[in-house]
C-alpha cells in the first residue's frame, strides 16, 4: 500500500467525529443565540439546568449516531482493505509456484483481524466517553476541560457578558466560536493529562489497528516464502530520522533495531507511512538502488524558498498540514458565525481570509513542487458556500484598504476603536452640554455646529466599550456620551492636536 493510499485509508473514519464536533459547537452557538437575544438575564438562569440537560441528552444521541457510522467504516477497513492487502501478495506466490492460503481460511490472521477490529471499536467508545475542549491561558498554558464543564462555563460566561453589557452579542459570539474552533473537540486522557483532537484520535486508532494487521500479513507471507528479509518502502517527504533506512532491505531484527519497528517513533509507528514487504535475496529486485535513494534524498533536503523562508520537502509537507488545519478552522468559523447570525461584515472578513488562505496554499504547494491535498480540507464534511461572491469580494477589498488606513491612524497615536464610515445617531435625541462646552471649556461652539460635526464626521473613535463615541469632521469634533445621549464636549478644527491633524491628512490622501 502506497503512502497516499495509507493516508487516505483513515480519512473516512474521521468524518463522523468531525460531524459530531460541529453538532456540539453548533448547539453551543444556538443556545447563545437564543438566550443572548432574550431581554432578561433571569431567563437563562431559570432555564439553565433544563437546557444543559437537553444538550447532554442530545450529545448522547449524537455520539451513538457517530459510533454507528464509525463501526460500519471499521468493518469495511478490516474486511475490504485488509483483503486487498492480503491478496496483493498473490503475485509473489505465483512466481514461486506456491499456493497462497485463501483469505477466509487463514485462521491465525482471521483471529487477529477479529481481535483488532473489536479493539478499535472499543477505542472509539473510550474516545467518545472522555470528550472536552482545551482552554489556553494568557501565558499559553493549555488546560483540558470536560464537555459538561465546558458547556456550563462557556454558556454562563457568554450570558453574563451579554446581559451585563460588558460586551455586545457579536463580540461574545465570535470570541466563543474562536475558542471552540481553536481547540476543536478533544479526547482527554485524565490520568496522563494527554489530549488530542477527536478526529485525530479516531484516525490514529484505525491506523494503529490496520498497521498491526498489515505487519502480520507481511511477516506471515515472508515466512511462507522462506525469507527473513524485507524491503522498506520509500515515500517523498519522509521525516529525517526515517530517511536513513527507507527504501533499503533489512532483516526482521534490523527492522526492530535500526528502523524502530514496534516503537512509537519508528517504522509503522505514529504518522509513519512506510511499509515493509517480503524480499527474497537473489530473486527480488529492489525498487531503488542506494545511489538513487541518495540522489532523491539530496533533492528533497535541498531547501526551496517561499516568502523568504527555506523549506526542505519534509518541512514543506508539515507546513502544508498546518495550512490545511487553519483552513478547516476558518470553514468552521464561517459556518458557526452563520448559525449564530453574526455581523455580516465579520462573516465576509472570514470568507476573505479563507480565500487568502486558499491562494497562499496553492502558491506554496506550487513553489514547493508538492501536489495540493485539498481533500484534507474538505474532510470536515461541511457543505455550502465559504467563498466570497463578486459583491462581497469588492466589499472585502474596501475593508482591506480601510484596515491599512486604520493601522496608519493607530500608529499616529489615535486611541480607541476607529471607524472610517461613521453611522449618524438620532441628532434630535442628543442633549447639548452647553455649560461644560462653552462656560467651562470656552470652546465657543453652538449646538448646531456640534450636530454638524457629528453629521459630517470623517471618522469616529469609540472608547470605554462603547460608552463614548468621538466624531471628527473637517470643521471640528464632538464627543458623545452614548449612555446619557449627551454631547459632552465639542471644539473647532483649530484646536485639533497634531495626532488628529495627521489622521485627517491620512484619510484625505487615501480617498483622493
Amino acid at each position: 500500500m502506497t503512502h497516499g493510499e495509507l493516508e487516505r485509508l483513515g480519512l473516512p473514519s474521521t468524518v463522523p467525529f468531525s460531524e459530531l464536533e460541529m453538532r456540539i459547537m453548533e448547539d453551543i452557538v444556538r443556545r447563545i443565540k437564543v438566550n443572548g437575544f432574550s431581554t432578561a438575564s433571569a431567563d437563562w438562569q431559570i432555564t439553565r439546568l433544563q437546557q444543559l440537560g437537553e444538550s447532554e441528552e442530545d450529545i448522547k444521541k449524537w455520539i451513538q449516531e457517530a459510533l454507528a457510522v464509525s463501526d460500519a467504516e471499521i468493518e469495511r477497513i478490516f474486511s475490504d482493505e485488509v483483503y486487498k492487502q492480503y491478496m496483493g501478495h498473490r503475485r509473489g506466490f505465483t512466481l514461486f509456484g506456491m499456493e497462497q492460503i485463501p483469505f477466509e481460511e487463514n485462521v491465525e490472521l482471521q483471529s487477529l483481524i477479529d481481535a483488532v477490529q473489536k479493539q478499535t471499536a472499543g477505542t472509539f467508545r473510550d474516545i467518545t466517553g472522555s470528550l472536552g475542549f482545551v482552554r489556553q491561558s494568557a501565558s499559553g498554558h493549555m488546560t483540558a476541560v470536560g464537555l459538561s464543564q465546558f458547556y456550563r462555563e462557556t454558556l454562563d460566561a457568554a450570558m453574563y457578558d451579554i446581559h451585563s453589557g460588558t460586551f455586545d452579542y457579536n463580540r461574545v459570539l465570535t470570541r466563543t466560536i474562536n475558542d471552540m474552533t481553536k481547540s476543536g473537540l478533544r479526547w482527554i486522557d485524565y490520568e496522563s493529562g494527554y489530549h488530542s483532537r477527536v478526529d485525530v484520535a479516531a484516525r490514529r486508532a484505525v491506523m494503529t489497528g490496520f498497521r498491526q494487521v498489515q505487519g502480520k500479513i507481511n511477516e506471515q507471507v515472508a515466512g511462507q516464502l522462506g525469507t527473513e528479509s524485507y524491503e522498506v518502502t520509500y515515500h517523498v517527504g519522509a521525516r529525517p530520522t526515517h530517511q536513513v533506512w527507507q527504501g533499503r532491505v533489512w532483516t526482521m531484527r534490523q527492522l526492530r533495531d535500526i528502523c524502530g519497528l514496534g516503537t512509537v517513533t519508528g517504522l509503522n509507528g505514529a504518522n509513519c507511512y512506510h511499509d515493509y514487504l517480503p524480499f527474497i535475496p537473489g530473486v527480488s529486485e529492489r525498487t531503488y538502488t542506494d545511489e538513487q535513494l541518495e540522489q532523491m534524498m539530496q533533492e528533497e533536503n535541498t531547501p526551496k524558498v517561499y516568502n523568504g523562508r527555506e523549506y526542505t520537502t519534509y518541512e514543506a509537507l508539515q507546513q502544508q498540514r498546518k495550512m490545511e488545519t487553519a483552513m478547516r478552522k476558518t470553514r468552521q468559523d464561517i459556518r458557526l458565525m452563520e448559525k449564530g447570525d453574526a455581523d455580516g461584515t465579520d462573516i465576509i472578513i472570514k470568507r476573505g481570509r479563507y480565500a487568502g488562505q486558499m491562494q497562499t496554499y496553492r502558491e506554496f504547494s506550487e513553489t514547493m513542487h508538492l501536489p495540493q491535498q485539498i481533500g484534507r480540507v474538505y474532510q470536515d464534511g461541511l457543505r455550502g458556500r465559504f467563498s466570497l461572491t463578486k459583491t462581497e469580494g469588492k466589499y472585502f477589498e474596501d475593508l482591506q484598504k480601510d484596515a491599512i488606513i486604520i493601522k496608519e491612524i493607530k500608529g499616529i497615536g489615535i486611541k480607541g476603536e476607529v471607524n472610517l464610515h461613521p453611522s449618524v445617531p438620532d441628532l434630535n435625541g442628543l442633549l447639548f452640554d452647553d455649560i461644560h462646552i462653552n462656560k467651562e471649556r470656552l470652546h465657543n461652539v453652538t449646538e448646531d455646529e456640534a450636530r454638524n460635526y457629528i453629521n459630517n464626521a470623517v471618522f469616529t473613535t469609540t472608547r470605554w466599550n462603547g460608552k463614548y463615541t468621538d466624531y471628527f469632521s473637517v470643521d471640528g469634533a464632538a464627543y458623545v456620551d452614548n449612555d446619557s445621549n449627551l454631547i459632552r464636549t465639542a471644539f473647532k478644527k483649530e484646536q485639533y492636536d497634531d495626532r488628529i491633524k495627521a489622521a485627517m491628512e491620512v484619510i484625505a490622501n487615501a480617498r483622493k
